[in-house]
């Protein structure tokens, strides 16, 4: 249960690049405080100097009670000093404080020998900026799914309304996503047009990466697409490719059918399924078609493949997208 090595790399980049961004701040207040108040600087160079001296004890063994009150106290004097000849230079008494993002860490990602929140939170964020629907990302949530989109009224042929069938689903995946892990069954979301199948595909996502599991979703096109590039890039592996496509806890593939089908994507799709359930990972899948039409799609093997490796879902109602542009 880890992100994937890109994803902690671009995050280490960007708390690097926090912590420039502080430092610069805090150098560029330094300078205009020091330009109106010169004897700020000698002043912190002596708060410089006692920090740097707790820490030598420490490293030798030598920190004593005593010591440490005793650097504590002059410390306190020196900065009660700063802020005084701050506020009577005209700044705020903590001008030289606080510049950082965040305070708890400075910026540095660790608090003692746990990462710090802000650090986590970066990581997560990043994995969900990696994903190809980020832009979309943000709004698809559990949370923003509107089930008054779905009728309340019994459908004879289910004998439920939409409105409680779509509830269900609703609930189904987040107790998949509250409980899941890379053994979990796969998930095969069937619906027509505008149900609201790649809203909650993405809300899985979301919730999944929360959780630090490693997620990646695209189109069936656009995962096609690399797969096809890299089958044709005379034996050169693409680790990138790999990571998201077979070895991401879970894979999922967004508008199946709507690709251009081939000998070779029907190929691809089928060794890609394979090779992530060879490996115990699962996928899941949301399509416009029918389990009839996608046998017709493609293979009675990849279907069969398909239907013994996920759990299904039927999403019931009217185009959700249709009834938001009508109402607009």
């Amino acid at each position: 249960m880890a992100y994937k090595k890109s994803i902690y790399l671009r995050a280490k980049q960007a708390l690097d690049d926090r912590r420039r961004a502080s430092e610069a701040r805090y150098w560029q207040r330094h300078a205009e405080v020091v330009a109106a108040c010169p004897e700020i600087d000698a002043l912190e160079r002596q708060l410089a100097a006692t920090g740097a001296e707790v820490v030598k004890l420490a490293a030798r063994g030598e920190s004593s009670s005593a010591q440490i009150a005793r650097l504590s106290a002059e410390n306190l004097e020196l900065q009660r000093k700063r802020a005084e000849l701050l506020q009577t230079a005209g700044f705020p008494k903590d001008y030289l404080e606080n510049v950082y993002t965040c305070p708890a860490c400075r910026d540095t990602g660790s608090c003692g020998s746990y990462y710090c929140k802000c650090y986590l939170d970066l990581i997560r964020q990043t994995a969900k900026d990696a994903i190809p629907a980020a832009a979309m990302l943000k709004n698809c949530t559990f949370e923003t799914f509107d089930l008054s989109y779905y009728s309340d009224e019994v459908d004879p042929a289910l004998g439920l309304s939409h409105r409680r069938v779509m509830t269900t689903v609703v609930a189904f995946l987040k107790d998949y996503c509250s409980s899941f892990s890379p053994a979990s069954k796969g998930l095969l979301m069937l619906g027509k047009t505008g149900l609201g199948k790649t809203h909650l595909s993405l809300a899985v996502v979301n919730r999944l990466i929360d959780r630090n599991f490693n997620v990646y979703y695209g189109t069936a096109q656009n995962i096609l697409d690399r797969l096809q590039k890299e089958h044709f890039s005379r034996g050169t592996t693409d680790e990138e490719l790999d990571d998201d496509l077979y070895r991401s806890d879970l894979l999922v593939i967004d508008d199946l059918g709507t690709e251009m089908v081939t000998s070779f994507t029907v190929s691809a799709l089928y060794n890609l399924l394979n090779t992530r359930l060879g490996n115990g990972l699962p996928t899941v899948f949301n399509t416009n078609l029918q389990l009839s039409e996608l046998e017709q799609t493609y293979s009675q093997r990849f279907t069969s493949r398909l239907m013994g490796s996920c759990d299904i879902i039927e999403f019931h109602g009217r185009d959700v997208r249709q009834q938001k542009r009508n109402r607009a």
